[in-house]
């Protein structure tokens, strides 16, 4: 199975990736719509922040409508907001220099 964030190729990690959100949120809504080919998960976010994940047999596909950046060592995935900037450091930790 392949495993793709905002169309980058991710490796896979038993137990997922923790979404780390810059801007906090107090309210969502979650949905998930099943047909024959997968399974489509919606999360709404009240900061602006929307998650859309397609499931089928093959592949699993998130978009975020957000810049991210990933922390492969720690397993994060920051959702950034306009004017953040990223560090990538040599071992696949990120730092995140707020706006």
């Amino acid at each position: 199975m392949r495993f793709y964030l905002n169309g980058r190729e991710m490796p896979f990690k038993d137990g997922g990736y923790e979404y780390v959100f810059v801007k906090p949120y107090q309210r969502h809504q979650h949905q998930v719509v099943k047909k024959d080919h997968g399974e489509l998960t919606l999360q709404l976010y009240d900061n602006g922040v929307q998650i859309r994940t397609l499931v089928t047999r093959d592949e699993a596909a998130t978009i975020i409508n957000r810049d991210i950046a990933v922390d492969f060592k720690n397993f994060k995935i920051y959702i950034l907001e306009n004017g953040d900037e990223v560090k990538e450091n040599p071992d696949g930790s990120v730092e995140i220099l707020y706006n």
